[in-house]
């Protein structure tokens, strides 16, 4: 994402924070990224989890769909 202004309703805060300087460089703001694991604890809070089971059944065709619906029912119907 490009450095830029933003609405202060638009943004969210979460635990995930890195030690970096007032108005960082790009360079910089990305090695203290890497640094801290950003992405990785992103993509293992529940936030991000929720974020890529989205992505991933938008990306679903018909039959993967289908196939889900199907696995649903299944599960569904062992409990009772």
């Amino acid at each position: 994402m490009v450095r830029g202004q933003m609405n202060f309703k638009r943004l969210t805060l979460t635990d995930i924070t890195i030690d970096i300087p007032r108005v960082p460089k790009k360079k910089t703001l990305i090695e203290a990224m890497e640094k801290a694991d950003v992405k990785n604890k992103w993509e293992n809070s529940s936030w991000g989890r929720k974020l890529i089971v989205q992505k991933r059944r938008a990306s679903l065709n018909d039959f993967d769909r289908f196939k889900l619906m199907l696995a649903k029912i299944k599960v569904s119907s062992f409990y009772f």
